[in-house]
């Protein structure tokens, strides 16, 4: 059970990043957050989009908060937390194998609908 927050970030980081070789874009890579983007120019309901948030995690005071794009995408995990219109989470302040493999698995399903969506 990790329960410092640098190990946290760093560990839910490391399962973020082969994601970069796969058509994201690293906006964010600082000590205490880093999140990945997809660049790909689609119109959506007839507005031009060049960018779009994918996932991230970040250290916000005493959590971290592990971040995923979910707009236009059905949840039905009660346990996310809502940051803002596009980007719901999980927040974390203890992290064992269960709460990394949910962790993972979020992020998992929402790179399969960015494909589904060619949005990447």
């Amino acid at each position: 059970m990790k329960t410092d927050l640098v190990e946290i970030f760093q560990t839910i980081r490391a399962g973020l990043q082969p994601y970069a070789t796969l058509g994201y874009t690293v906006h964010e890579n600082s000590e205490t957050g880093y999140d990945l983007y997809s660049e790909k120019n689609i119109e959506t309901n007839g507005e031009k989009v060049t960018e779009r948030f994918f996932a991230g995690v970040y250290i916000n005071g005493a959590e971290v908060e592990a971040k995923v794009n979910v707009q236009e995408f059905q949840s039905s995990n009660q346990n996310l937390s809502q940051f803002d219109d596009e980007k719901s989470g999980l927040i974390v302040s203890k992290l064992d194998n269960e709460k990394l493999k949910e962790i993972e698995t979020m992020i998992e399903i929402i790179n399969i609908h960015f494909k589904e969506k060619e949005w990447v």
